[in-house]
């Protein structure tokens, strides 16, 4: 945000050259068709349209870790590949947010758990409870409620050649 001298804070009239470094603070903070937007937060009222390549948080390097809740690997991305694990090691979804989204992959030869964060759940499971994820397989859930996570259908991955990998 441009820093702009006020007369009604400064109690006087601005000098010519107060006034050139308002407009030059002006110009060098404006936004010019072309310029790369960047934003900690975007909300729209209505839709969002993106057109062109968008790139979405991802961890391709998630350890699960732990066999409860509390010891469970945080999510911290919108997509998160598990790639090393023993068996019933978990992870653990970042608190929900209606409509938050995010995606689990399982890559590892191991079935890992998916915990909830605390006092949440997935689908009909109880509170606090996993849900299995299947090596191999992966899973997109979406908060329907800022304590509830349903999963989609799963998310079908294919090789270069064509063939299914989960």
């Amino acid at each position: 945000m441009a820093t702009i001298t006020l007369r009604s804070v400064k109690g006087s009239p601005l000098t010519n050259n107060e006034v050139d470094t308002n407009f030059t603070n002006l110009n060098n903070d404006k936004y010019e068709s072309g310029d790369a937007i960047a934003a900690s937060t975007l909300s729209a009222s209505s839709h969002l349209t993106v057109s062109g390549e968008t790139t979405l948080s991802i961890d391709s390097s998630v350890s699960a870790a732990g066999t409860d809740q509390s010891g469970a690997t945080a999510l911290t991305n919108t997509f998160n590949v598990i790639n090393t694990a023993t068996a019933n090691q978990g992870v653990k979804l970042p608190d929900a947010t209606t409509g938050k989204v995010v995606t689990v992959l399982n890559d590892t030869s191991v079935n890992v758990k998916l915990y909830p964060a605390s006092s949440e759940s997935i689908d009909a499971l109880s509170s606090n409870i996993a849900k299995d994820l299947q090596a191999g397989h992966s899973l997109r859930l979406v908060a329907v409620s800022g304590s509830k996570w349903n999963s989609l259908q799963p998310v079908l991955i294919y090789d270069s050649s064509g063939n299914r990998v989960n």
